[in-house]
């Protein structure tokens, strides 16, 4: 009997527990779907497995653990969907601190945080962005706190293979949507510390160079950094700087130690502790954490800091990598949906590559005695280990790798380690303005030098496209086995990995298609591209907006992503939303063919081999064949100098099993045209819906004459016009026709075999995860 209570007694290490929680949370990742149950009943669920956990023995304990973590887990991402659900049904009264303001525009919305939902008290805290409409007399800054009457436009993000998931990035932030408020009311008028500490310097960043990089470093935000800065630093691997995070809280707290240390050399001895420079070293940590607004990376990297220093005022030893492995646990534990967020994945793989690099490759220890390259080789040593481990993590999450980067980071890292964050702390110390201006502008000359040898490192960025996760993994694990000699005793393992890798290239052998077509979720727009034997013709190009586009921001990295060449253009007609993206396109690939129902109004490039690229001509009766497939122009019956909606370039495709009506914009009129024209020559058993689902287009009588099975539709959520119409999708519907709407479902491909399509929707075939899932009401009430 004793001995059973000893067994039941028996409690997990700290490191076994950090594994437990580890294991529990990861499937968050994975999930398709959350449990169907409400959050009471999550609960209650944690207490019974609580009780398991204390009456069974350590197998027991460490199973149960890890239910209770995963339930956990579930009960964040089912709280935070019954709270967007709960908000974007009706108006509720809302008690709202602002976290930031915009510093371009100020029609830009604000960053939120909620503090009361009808007089209940929000926690874990959430987001939202607000447009704050507000009396002509009322100045808004962070800090205040506002009552509004508000409903939520819950988060919604366009997906896309290849793209960045905007989606994924705002749940692992709590930011749930936008708010729109009917009346508003300010409780609080003062902004905080930190806003004046901002409005104090603003003024003094604005002029100078590099006032983006300086904004970013002093405040965390990167609201003044330039498009060109931004793709720089990612394609020279050093995104990571400018964000606060673990590099600047460690020098924060080593530069607080140091000074402390500094200072004890002219006090008396009885004065001298151990604990002092800890505590000013922590102190100077949480002011600059304090200072980025407790930015997610700055606080995991404070709490982690944290948990070192208490572990070393502990009587017991422990290893680095134990220390690692229980602050990634504490951060899970505390908010399980940083699963969900790059920087953490980046942050948690670095920290312990750098902990494995320098226990399986240490330093010689004769190093010390060599001042200089003491000093240099470690930054070498380190550099090189990042530069190997981390290579996998870097092509999964940004599809493609510097090989430079190395030389950029052991340039670049120094600088900004050793002598622009101190230099930051100088500003924050010393109240002097004339000083504060000569600091700014040392960190302004220093960013520049520091930025030279950037530029022409950055033009070795490799670009990888989709690589199994399998072969890197495989690739990875086989250098360090052949290394150390592991595949003699782990030669079971790598078979495994081998089988895995066989297994998901059999897979996409299975899943081979002869060609295929792509409707990208470009919001209010239309992009499609259509695919075979790796080479593409793309039908439309998407908006443009403020320097940004959809052909950068999701259809080149979807070509990308695939190993995809786009060879041609065509246009349906020449409205932005539809030709927007063709500059950007033709920065990267100058070689495209263009065809269009309106006149050139594009600058030609030319190919590889010098030859001139062409703008052809869409109207009635022009036909070509490409491949298996064939191309016939259905519309307009001549060309235009300005083409509008019933000018729609209108191509029939068809590859001799299926054929694909691609409208454009055609409305009314045109469908009437058509249908007299051609009668039952237009059937078609894909058809691209007219005007992205408008009522002014999709008569019952161009439905009929078509009849097709499949209906795609490019649109925007929350479109200001409307669109889709719930009257069309009834009319669709009402005809048996499969609705299949890129706000809905993301990103469509269809791959066509013969007879066969396949229809994948990226919410529910391509990554079905409940972070993609559609948050709020439905957008056609059944």
């Amino acid at each position: 009997m004793n001995k059973k209570k000893i067994t039941n007694l028996a409690l997990l290490t700290c490191t076994e527990a950090a594994i437990s929680v580890i294991a529990g949370i990861l499937p968050l990742l994975f999930l398709p779907r959350l449990p169907s149950i409400s959050s009471t009943n999550l609960i209650i669920l944690i207490c019974l497995f609580f009780f398991f956990f204390c009456k069974t023995n350590k197998a027991g304990k460490y199973i149960s653990l890890t239910i209770i973590i995963f339930l956990w887990s579930c009960l964040h991402g089912v709280d935070i969907q019954e709270k967007i659900n709960f908000l974007s049904k009706k108006h509720h009264q809302l008690e709202i601190a602002i976290v930031s303001i915009p510093l371009k525009e100020k029609e830009e919305k604000l960053k939120v945080r909620i503090n009361k939902i009808n007089s209940v008290v929000v926690f874990p805290p959430l987001y939202a962005t607000w447009k704050g409409k507000v009396n002509g007399n009322d100045e808004i800054c962070a800090g205040q706190v506002w009552k509004i009457n508000a409903k939520l436009n819950p988060l919604h993000a366009s997906l896309n293979e290849g793209g960045f998931d905007q989606q994924r990035y705002q749940l692992s932030q709590r930011i749930i949507g936008t708010l729109k408020s009917k009346q508003v009311e300010v409780l609080d008028t003062q902004c905080s510390y930190r806003q004046k500490t901002i409005n104090q310097f603003i003024d003094k960043i604005y002029p100078l160079n590099n006032s983006g990089i300086i904004y970013a470093l002093m405040f965390g935000e990167r609201g003044l950094l330039k498009p060109e800065i931004s793709l720089l630093l990612q394609n020279t691997g050093l995104t990571h700087l400018i964000a606060i995070s673990g590099l600047h809280i460690g020098m924060s707290y080593l530069l607080g130690y140091l000074l402390a240390r500094l200072l004890q050399y002219g006090l008396p001895a009885r004065l001298i502790t151990t604990n002092m420079p800890i505590l000013v070293g922590l102190v100077f940590a949480f002011l600059y954490a304090w200072v980025s607004n407790f930015a997610i990376p700055a606080t995991r990297a404070l709490l982690a800091l944290l948990l070192w220093v208490y572990i070393r005022k502990q009587p017991f030893y422990c290893f680095s990598w134990q220390w690692a492995l229980w602050s990634i646990a504490c951060l899970l534990l505390i908010d399980p949906l940083s699963i969900l967020s790059d920087s953490f994945w980046l942050s948690s793989f670095a920290v312990l590559a750098i902990l494995y690099w320098f226990t399986v490759f240490p330093l010689p220890p004769n190093l010390s005695q060599r001042k200089i390259l003491s000093k240099i080789l470690p930054l070498i040593h380190l550099q090189i280990g990042l530069l190997i481990l981390l290579v996998p993590i870097q092509i999964m999450l940004f599809k493609g790798v510097n090989v430079m980067s190395f030389f950029a980071n052991l340039w670049f890292v120094p600088l900004v380690s050793w002598v622009v964050v101190p230099s930051i702390f100088g500003l924050f110390l010393v109240p002097i303005e004339y000083i504060q201006n000569i600091i700014l502008i040392f960190i302004d000359k220093v960013i520049t030098f520091g930025l030279q040898p950037l530029y022409i490192l950055s033009d070795y960025w490799v670009e990888l496209g989709e690589i199994s996760f399998y072969l890197l993994l495989f690739c990875w694990l086989g250098a360090w086995v052949i290394l150390f000699g592991w595949y003699k005793k782990y030669i079971g393992l790598l078979g495994c990995v081998i089988i895995l890798l066989l297994m998901d290239i059999f897979n996409k052998k299975q899943l081979d298609k002869e060609w295929s077509l792509t409707i990208l979720d470009v919001g209010h727009g239309l992009a499609v591209v259509i695919e075979q034997n790796n080479l593409a013709v793309l039908f439309d190009t998407g908006n443009r907006w403020q320097g940004e586009s959809n052909a950068k921001r999701q259809i080149i990295p979807f070509l990308k992503h695939h190993n995809i060449t786009p060879i041609s253009v065509i246009f349906s007609h020449n409205h932005l939303d539809h030709t927007g993206g063709i500059n950007e396109l033709k920065k990267h690939y100058p070689w495209l063919n263009m065809r269009s129902s309106f006149g050139t109004q594009y600058r030609l490039g030319k190919n590889q081999s010098g030859i001139k690229a062409k703008h052809l001509p869409c109207y009635k009766g022009q036909k070509w064949q490409w491949g298996k497939l064939t191309f016939e122009a259905l519309w307009p019956e001549k060309l235009s100098k300005i083409s509008h909606n019933d000018d729609s370039c209108v191509i029939q495709l068809t590859d001799g099993y299926h054929k694909i009506l691609l409208t454009g914009d055609l409305e009314k009129r045109g469908e009437k045209a058509m249908t007299a024209l051609y009668k039952t020559r237009l059937r078609s058993n894909i058809l691209f819906a007219p005007h992205h689902g408008s009522n002014t287009s999709s008569t019952a009588l161009f439905l009929r004459t078509i009849k097709p099975s499949i209906a795609l539709i490019s649109s925007a959520r929350y479109s200001p016009w409307k669109i889709p119409s719930d009257k069309v999708y009834f009319r669709y519907k009402n005809n048996k026709i499969t609705w299949l709407n890129t706000s809905e479902n993301g990103q469509v491909t269809l791959w066509f075999k013969r007879e066969k399509v396949k229809v994948l929707r990226y919410r529910y075939e391509i990554s079905p995860r409940w972070y993609h899932l559609w948050f709020g009401l439905p957008l056609f009430p059944e």
